[in-house]
């Protein structure tokens, strides 16, 4: 007998279909992406969120991909949507604390940072997108950290 296969949902689906289009279109409009570009990378976002949000004690830091991260601060300026989105059971809100590079925290570098991050979405059962998981990260300038306690901190805090 083999084990039951899942197969991977879009983020997208956790967010209303007219929100999930207007935070795209709005992703696409400040970052002069095309509708498809900004449909994938705010599905992405919404990928990582919900995957830190549930991030079990004890797991390793999840990342942000530098192509990724424009959807999230677009998310975040829905400040309404953004605290719904993490209101269900053993969900903890993600809180972004960008790293300016003056925290003191030590990161792993981006081809350390990014796999263990796509590994937690995809054992999270949401899609991954391979070509914005790329090892493009910022650790010293960008959002880092997915803020869990024992992680790095206070630059780049998430969580």
């Amino acid at each position: 007998m083999s084990a039951p296969v899942c197969e991977a949902i879009s983020a997208r689906s956790l967010v209303e279909p007219a929100f999930f289009e207007r935070l795209s279109q709005r992703v696409a409009k400040s970052h002069k992406l095309d509708t498809a570009r900004a449909e994938a990378i705010t599905d992405q976002a919404l990928a990582y969120l919900a995957t830190s949000a549930q991030k079990p004690d004890g797991a390793p830091t999840l990342y942000m991909s530098a192509d990724v991260d424009p959807a999230w601060h677009e998310f975040m300026t829905f400040t309404a949507d953004y605290d719904r989105f993490f209101q269900r059971p053993g969900w903890h809100k993600v809180h972004h604390n960008p790293c300016d590079g003056w925290g003191g925290a030590t990161y792993p570098t981006p081809e350390e940072a990014i796999p263990p991050t796509v590994a937690a979405i995809r054992a999270a059962g949401y899609e991954v997108v391979p070509a914005l998981w790329t090892a493009r990260v910022d650790c010293g300038d960008t959002c880092g950290d997915d803020g869990v306690p024992g992680d790095p901190l206070p630059c780049g805090d998430h969580g």
